[in-house]
C-alpha cells in the first residue's frame, strides 16, 4: 500500500455554487470550470457515470471487477461511491472481496477554495502481498501512517522488505495510470490544475516523476539534497543510531526517505510539513531535486 497524501485534519470551506449544474451552465464556454459540489447535486445514477471516469478499467479488471457496474465476479458491488450533496468532496474506493482488507484503491478528491482541486488521498495497494502492520501500534492503535505514532519493529520488517514509508502492502504500480485518468477526468471539468500535500519524501519523488512541481517546498527538497551529499549534515546524521539511521541510505530514495521519517530532518532544523504541489493538466514540470536517483 502506498498512501501518497497528507490527510488534511480540517476540511476547508467551499464556498457553494449559486446554482447547480444545468443544461444551460453548460451550454456556456467549454472550457469553464466545473465544480465538484455541481456534480454532487446531481442524480445519483448520472453522478455514478460521470465519476467512473476516476477509475482506470485495467485496474479494476485485473480484479475481475465489471468497469461498468462495479461487480466482482459474484455480482457484489466492489466499488464504493461517496459524492454527498452539497459536499464538494468525493471519494471511490475499489476493493477485490468485501473485506476492508482487500482494498486495493482509494481516490480522494475536493474543491478547494481557491477555485481548483485538490487531490487529498490516494492509496494504490495490492491486496495479495504480505502485510506489514505499520498502520496500527503494537496496541492496536492507529498509527496514521506514522504521523501520530510509530510502530517501529513492523517498520523495520517493511523497510527490510523493500517498502516505503507510508506503506504497509506493496504498491500497485498504477500511480501514472491514475493520474493520467484524474488529468482526463478534470479537463472534462475544465479544470487546468489540481494540488496535493506529499505525505512523505518519497511519495514527493514519485510525484516529481509524474509532472508536479512545489507551491510550497522546494527549498526543503534542495535542502535534503545538498545535506545528504558526503560531509553534508544529513549524511554525518547517518550514523547507526537506529536501524533507519544507516550511512548507505543517502543514496536512495526510500533510504531517505526512512531517515527522514524517523525524524533526521531535526539535523538541519528542518520538518517534513506544508509542503504543496502542483500539476498542471496535460503538462510536466520537469522537476528533478535528486539527480540519477536510486529508488
Amino acid at each position: 500500500m502506498f498512501k501518497y497524501l497528507r490527510v488534511k485534519k480540517e476540511p476547508e470551506i467551499v464556498p457553494q455554487p449559486e446554482r447547480g449544474l444545468t443544461v444551460d451552465s453548460l451550454s456556456g464556454a467549454s472550457d469553464a470550470p466545473i465544480r465538484l459540489v455541481e456534480l454532487n447535486n446531481l442524480p445519483e445514477n448520472v453522478k455514478r457515470r460521470i465519476y467512473r471516469g476516476l477509475l482506470p478499467a485495467n485496474i479494476l479488471i485485473r480484479y475481475e471487477i465489471d468497469p461498468f457496474t462495479w461487480q466482482g465476479k459474484n455480482g457484489l458491488p466492489l466499488v464504493h461511491l461517496t459524492a454527498q450533496q452539497d459536499s464538494g468532496t468525493v471519494r471511490i474506493s475499489a476493493r477485490k472481496s468485501e473485506n476492508m482488507e482487500d482494498e486495493f484503491f482509494h481516490l480522494e478528491i475536493a474543491d478547494n477554495p481557491y477555485q481548483g482541486i485538490d487531490l487529498n488521498f490516494l492509496i494504490l495497494s495490492d491486496p495479495d502481498s504480505p502485510y506489514y502492520q505499520t498502520d496500527f501500534d503494537e496496541h492496536g492503535s492507529p498509527t496514521l501512517f506514522g504521523t501520530l505514532r510509530r510502530n517501529r519493529s513492523e517498520e523495520l520488517r517493511a523497510m527490510q522488505a523493500g517498502l516505503a514509508p507510508g506503506q504497509n502492502h506493496a504498491g500497485l504500480s498504477s500511480s501514472r495510470d491514475t493520474l493520467q485518468q484524474l488529468e482526463v477526468f478534470l479537463s472534462v471539468l475544465g479544470q487546468r490544475a489540481y494540488f496535493l500535500e506529499p505525505l512523505t519524501y518519497v511519495s514527493a519523488w514519485v510525484f516529481e516523476r509524474r509532472g508536479f512541481a512545489y507551491v510550497r517546498g522546494h527549498k526543503l527538497m534542495e535542502d535534503i539534497q545538498r545535506e545528504f551529499q558526503p560531509g553534508g549534515q544529513l549524511h554525518q546524521a547517518l550514523d547507526g543510531s537506529t536501524p533507519f539511521r544507516q550511512p548507505e541510505q543517502w543514496n536512495s530514495v526510500r533510504g531517505r526517505g526512512w531517515a527522514i521519517h524517523d525524524g533526521i530532518l531535526s539535523a538541519i532544523d528542518a520538518n517534513w510539513d506544508k509542503l504543496r504541489m502542483i500539476k498542471q493538466v496535460g503538462r510536466s514540470a520537469n522537476l528533478e531535486t535528486f539527480p540519477d536517483a536510486r529508488y
